[in-house]
C-alpha cells in the first residue's frame, strides 16, 4: 500500500450534519478515499444509517435543546478523538468550537448562505459566529460572493482560510429519474398527464418567498386552468405554513395547491424535478444553491430571483427567466404565463445552456476534486 494512501487512512473526520442530501454521497466519497468517518446527527429522524457504509460510526443526538445537543456533541468529540471535524452549518454549530478551546484536532466549516441570512441579523448571534469563524482552521464557501458577505459580517477572518468551491450537483443521478417513480408522484399526488407542473421546493420558510408564487397562481389560473403548483416542506416554519394554507384558501385556489408535508426521499425529489414544467426558485436572500443547479440539471423552465449573486452563471432570458422585482406577484405571473404559452420552445432553449454548464462545471464529479484538496 503506498504511504500516501496509508496516511490518509489514518485520518478520522466527524461530519455534524441533518438532513443533508449531499452527505450521503459525500461520505461514500470520503470511505472511498481511505478516511475513517464518524456521523452525528442533530435529528432522531433524520438521517437513515442503514442508508451509509456500514463502517461509518454513527451518532443521532437525543436533546431536543441546542444548548443540550451542543455539550452532547462535545461529549461524542472526546470519545472519537477526529483529526478534522466538519461542521455543516454555522447557525447551528458555531457555538461547538468556542466550548471546546482545548481540543487535538481541526474545525472545518462550511457556510452555505442560508445559516448567515437567517441567523446573523442579531447581534449576539453575529458576534457568536465570528468567534467560531475565528477558531476553525478552514473555512469553505460555496462561490466568491460569501467573501464579501462574510467581509461585511464578521471581522479578522483570515483570507487564507477561505476554500473557493460549490457542492455541485449528483448530474447523472438527477437526469434519470425511474419511470416506477414518476409514476409513483403522480399517483400519490393526483397529477394528470395533461396538467401543467409549478413547483417551488426551498425549504418552506418566509425567506423563500413561496407567498408571492401564490399570489400569482389565480392569473396563471385563469388562463391555464390544468395547472398545478407544487410545494415542499424541507425545513419549514409551522407559521409560515399555515399563513400558506390560509393564502390559497383566501385566494381560491386550493384545489390547484399542493403541498408536499413530509421529507421527499432522494428518488421522490428526483421524479418531482423532473416532472415539473416550470421551477420557481424566488428567494429574497440567497447563497448559492445547489437547488438552483438541481433545476438547471433538468428540462424546467426556471425563473429566479434577480440576486447579484446568482449572476455569474444565470442571465436572464439565456438560462430561464429573472424575476426582476423579488415581491411582485403580478410580473411573476406573466413569467409562469410566457412560459407556459411557449412551453417546447423555452425549455429547449434553456436546458440546452443549462444542461452543459451543470455537466461540464457543478458536476459532483468535477466538485468532489475540491473536497478531497480541502482535507489533504
Amino acid at each position: 500500500m503506498p504511504k500516501f494512501y496509508s496516511e490518509i487512512q489514518m485520518k478520522r473526520i466527524c461530519l455534524i450534519s441533518d438532513r443533508n442530501v449531499y452527505i450521503k454521497r459525500f461520505c461514500r466519497l470520503l470511505t472511498d478515499n481511505g478516511y475513517k468517518i464518524a456521523i452525528i446527527c442533530r435529528h432522531q429522524s433524520g438521517l437513515d444509517k442503514s442508508q451509509f457504509p456500514v463502517d461509518i460510526e454513527f451518532y443521532q443526538l437525543s436533546s431536543t435543546s441546542l444548548i443540550k445537543k451542543t455539550f452532547e456533541i462535545s461529549s461524542i468529540l472526546k470519545t472519537y478523538k477526529p483529526d478534522i471535524v466538519h461542521l455543516h452549518y454555522l447557525a447551528k454549530d458555531c457555538i461547538i468550537p468556542v466550548l471546546n478551546l482545548r481540543r487535538s484536532y481541526k474545525y472545518y466549516i462550511s457556510i452555505w448562505g442560508s445559516d448567515i441570512n437567517l441567523f446573523s441579523k442579531n447581534f449576539v448571534n453575529r458576534i457568536i459566529q465570528n468567534m467560531g469563524l475565528l477558531l476553525c482552521d478552514k473555512i469553505h464557501l460555496l462561490s466568491p460572493y460569501f467573501e464579501n458577505m462574510i467581509k461585511n459580517l464578521f471581522f479578522f477572518i483570515k483570507k487564507s482560510k477561505y476554500n473557493i468551491f460549490s457542492w455541485g450537483v449528483d448530474y447523472t443521478f438527477l437526469i434519470n429519474p425511474k419511470k416506477e417513480e414518476i409514476t409513483q408522484i403522480k399517483s400519490e399526488y393526483k397529477i394528470n398527464n395533461n396538467d401543467h407542473i409549478i413547483l417551488s421546493y426551498r425549504n418552506h420558510k418566509e425567506i423563500y418567498n413561496h407567498h408571492t408564487l401564490l399570489k400569482a397562481m389565480p392569473q396563471v389560473i385563469e388562463e391555464f386552468p390544468n395547472t398545478k403548483f407544487i410545494f415542499t416542506r424541507g425545513s419549514y416554519s409551522e407559521n409560515y405554513r399555515d399563513q400558506t394554507f390560509k393564502l390559497a384558501n383566501d385566494l381560491g385556489v386550493q384545489d390547484h395547491f399542493i403541498f408536499i408535508n413530509r421529507w421527499l426521499t432522494n428518488n421522490e425529489l428526483r421524479a418531482l424535478i423532473n416532472i415539473a414544467d416550470i421551477n420557481v426558485n424566488i428567494p429574497l436572500k440567497d447563497g448559492l444553491p445547489a437547488t438552483l443547479f438541481e433545476i438547471m440539471s433538468t428540462k424546467a423552465i426556471p425563473i429566479v430571483s434577480n440576486l447579484d449573486n446568482y449572476h455569474p452563471f444565470f442571465q436572464d432570458k439565456t438560462n430561464g427567466f429573472y424575476l426582476h422585482k423579488i415581491d411582485d406577484a403580478q410580473e411573476l405571473s406573466e413569467l409562469i404565463k410566457i412560459s407556459l404559452r411557449n412551453l417546447d420552445f423555452y425549455k429547449e432553449k434553456f436546458h440546452s445552456v443549462n444542461n452543459d454548464y451543470i455537466r461540464n462545471y457543478q458536476n459532483w464529479k468535477i466538485q468532489s476534486k475540491h473536497f478531497l484538496e480541502f482535507y489533504n
